[in-house]
């Protein structure tokens, strides 16, 4: 049978386990909750704050890598209209820095105004070659002109006008393709000394907007060291739900560029931060200036970057739909009446007229017609999709890919020699990688201040609770055998009371009363 004292002692560590286990598991409901709140406080664009910190100068490496579209047959396509041919050549890879000139703050309505100055620096070794390799590639001045010309004349005067273009084309040796350096194609860019005279000739008939600064083209001409205007977003000072949102670009709330206000909409984050507590039902907004639009990302799966775990967002099919089969994206098409086909956008509006179509790398998701159209497209998911790895608790990117290619819209073109006989082509310049990883130190910096301890304090609860439990069934079950023992469960307590009773007051044994005799 139990002695007395250890009767209490059970009695007493049941009470202590169920107080333990109670306790715990409030915490346990709790401790997400002030996880919560402690991201709230930092997820702030104040000074002071890290999440203000790594916004104002990104931390995580950024890239930018460039793949160019070598033509391996235009003598072949402009004598004999034979289907074009093309080599991806790539990557050139450059190095992007990008740094935050704060202009202004607006505490009342929590936003903060702010040009973003990006710089590329080339990369040697993360590329293939230097940039002064020559390729062929096609002639995006030339094509633009011959567009904008039959786009801008009346019927009355194409058949005077177009054959003195194809005369002054001819005399500037101006065709279909040109071979130029890498280098010239990115960010150098070549004189087109055409254009000049062009403008001379065309005032009188019609009004042309300046085409190319300075008269040059490269596609990224006068976008290193530079911006793309001011920004207004919110700080989140006014709640996490609208932390990093667009307010306005270049002071406007939405854009003039499309046919309707739902596709004028300035939608989500400029992609590089997401509010908190990110759940796989929702669809992350990105406002790109590179298409004049807002996008947006569907979730597609778990997986884990550095070992944290994320989910991934990726773009859906639905984003450059043929407006045909999705009506919402006819008000994105350059001509409502004549749209385009799936997987590419015409960016004509926002382009000063240039025939530039933008779709995802070799047209992945994109209208086969348009795939098999040259030889040397081939698209590939995993090297092709853009996508975004995102923490889901506190909404921090941790690996992301931007995929864009940049096309030039070649049209049948009657009167000017060259483009007269060719077909109807969207046809690749370049395609390009926006990429930017988390690295080991940032993982660790995030692991130790966010992942572990909560993993840490979510165990320590849950053996608490595991503990505390233990300890109230083992000291029920040794109480309720003992009741079993003594067959009056119900004087159980009452017993403990009377022999603690006794055990103090009892008298003298008589062996203790001999001996002080």
């Amino acid at each position: 049978m139990l002695s007395t004292k250890l009767k209490i002692t059970l009695m007493l560590f049941g009470v202590i386990g169920a107080i333990v286990c109670v306790t715990s598991s409030i915490l346990y409901v709790l401790f997400p909750r002030i996880i919560k709140e402690k991201i709230k406080e930092q997820l702030n664009l104040s000074n002071g704050t890290e999440a203000y910190t790594n916004w104002k100068d990104i931390p995580v490496p950024l890239y930018m890598q460039f793949y160019v579209f070598n033509v391996t047959n235009p003598y072949d396509v402009i004598r004999n209209s034979s289907k074009p041919a093309v080599q991806e050549i790539g990557p050139y890879t450059f190095r992007e820095k990008r740094s935050k000139e704060i202009l202004s703050w607006d505490t009342e309505n929590g936003t903060v105004q702010y040009r973003e100055i990006k710089t590329y620096i080339f990369d040697r070794e993360k590329s293939i070659g230097t940039q002064d390799e020559v390729v062929y590639v096609i002639n995006a001045p030339m094509v633009g002109v011959a567009t904008m010309a039959m786009q801008k004349l009346s019927g009355l005067l194409r058949p005077i006008f177009m054959p003195v273009l194809s005369s002054l084309l001819e005399s500037y040796n101006e065709q279909l393709f040109v071979n130029r350096t890498v280098r010239q194609i990115l960010f150098e860019g070549y004189e087109v000394p055409l254009l000049k005279d062009l403008t001379n000739l065309a005032k009188p008939f019609l009004d042309i907007p300046t085409i190319l600064p300075n008269n040059t083209f490269g596609v990224f001409y006068g976008k290193n060291n530079s911006d793309d205007g001011i920004y207004s977003i919110y700080t989140g000072s006014r709640g996490v739900k609208h932390f990093g949102l667009v307010e306005t670009w270049r002071n406007q709330s939405s854009l003039s560029f499309w046919h309707s206000k739902y596709c004028n909409m300035i939608n989500g984050t400029d992609g590089s931060m997401f509010s908190p507590f990110v759940d796989k039902s929702d669809i992350l907004y990105i406002f790109t200036t590179d298409l004049c639009r807002s996008l947006y990302l569907w979730y597609e799966q778990e997986t884990k970057v550095l070992g944290i775990d994320a989910y991934r967002f990726t773009a859906p099919s639905k984003l450059f739909a043929d407006p045909r089969v999705d009506p919402d994206n006819k008000c994105f098409c350059a001509d409502p009446n004549n749209c385009l086909k799936a997987g590419v956008i015409e960016l004509t509006a926002c382009q000063n007229g240039a025939p530039v179509v933008a779709s995802s790398p070799h047209f992945y998701q994109g209208a086969l017609e348009y795939q098999s159209a040259i030889d040397g497209i081939k698209p590939v998911k995993k090297k092709h999709q853009t996508f975004l790895d995102v923490e889901p608790l506190t909404g921090l990117v941790l690996n992301a890919s931007k995929r864009l290619q940049l096309n030039i819209y070649v049209r049948q073109t009657p009167g000017i020699i060259g483009l007269q006989n060719i077909r109807d082509t969207i046809f690749p310049l370049i395609w390009l990688c926006e990429s930017a990883e988390i690295d080991e130190t940032s993982a660790n910096l995030f692991k130790n201040q966010v992942q572990i301890p909560m993993n840490l304090g979510t165990s320590i609860l849950l053996a608490a609770i595991v503990l505390g439990t233990l300890w109230t069934v083992v000291a029920l079950a040794i109480t309720a055998f003992y009741c079993k023992q003594l067959k009056a469960p119900l004087d159980f307590f009452p017993f403990l009371l009377r022999r603690y009773t006794s055990l103090t007051t009892s008298p003298p044994s008589d062996d203790t009363t001999k001996n002080t005799q």
